[in-house]
Parts: structure tokens; C-alpha cells; sequence
């Protein structure tokens, strides 16, 4: 495993999730109302989002695994081969399809739906990486 990319792929993840903690609100609230702390979690989590998706590559390319037809279904890749559980995988997925509105369409974003996403990521994503880089050092 290029140990230097994954180190590399996850500061920037963890500068941009404590950017996202930084500016998430306390509540849903608090947060709608706020359109310059919408757009640095928006932007924080569209990196945070690549970077995930870009170690997951990382992981299936050196495993030789089959190349996922998406995004979402990177982190499917990666449960079907014992790297990550279900559970997490449905987490990444889901996460990059929010990734997908930020990017291609951002008047979508239901804040509602958005924001119980962007709060549990401030969880998922650290356990993400704390999974696959103990996995990977077996």
C-alpha cells in the first residue's frame, strides 16, 4: 500500500472534517440560516467525500478487485472483500451520493436531509480511516 497517499488522503480528510465541525451548528437551525457555513461544510464535504473515494481506489486497485461501476459503489467493493462493514459501506454510499448533489446541482440541497448526513460523517469518516489503515496493516 503507498502508505505516503494514504497518509497524504487523510490530513487533508481530517482538515476538512474539522472544518466541517468548525461550522456545522450545534442545529439544523442554526445551520439553514447560515449561508457562509453552508458553503464551507458544502466544499469541506465534497473533499472529505473524494478523498474517501480516492483511498477506497487505492484499496481496490492494490487488491486487484473488480473496478467499481461508481462511486457509491467503491465502498460496496470494499464490504465485499472484508475491509469495511455494511453498515459503513451504506454510510460512504449515501455519502457520496450528497457528494454528487454538492458537485453537480447545488440548488438540491434539502438541508433536512443533508445535515443529519454532514453531522454523522463527523463520526463515520474517522472510523473509515482508522478501519482501513489497521486492515490494510495486517
Amino acid at each position: 500500500m503507498d502508505k505516503e497517499l494514504i497518509s497524504r488522503k487523510t490530513v487533508q480528510l481530517e482538515r476538512a472534517l474539522s472544518r466541517i465541525a468548525g461550522h456545522i451548528g450545534r442545529n439544523i437551525a442554526g445551520f439553514s440560516a447560515d449561508y457562509d457555513a453552508q458553503d464551507i461544510v458544502y466544499r469541506n464535504f465534497q473533499i472529505v467525500a473524494q478523498n474517501c473515494v480516492d483511498i477506497a481506489n487505492h484499496i481496490i486497485a492494490e487488491g486487484n478487485f473488480e473496478i467499481p461501476r461508481t462511486m457509491g459503489e467503491s465502498f460496496d467493493v470494499l464490504n465485499r472483500h472484508g475491509i469495511i462493514p455494511a453498515a459503513m459501506a451504506k454510510e460512504l454510499r449515501n455519502m457520496t451520493v450528497l457528494r454528487n448533489i454538492i458537485v453537480h446541482d447545488y440548488t438540491r440541497i434539502k438541508i433536512e436531509k443533508a445535515y443529519p448526513l454532514l453531522k454523522n460523517s463527523l463520526k463515520t469518516l474517522p472510523r473509515f480511516c482508522r478501519t482501513v489503515l489497521s486492515c490494510r496493516n495486517r
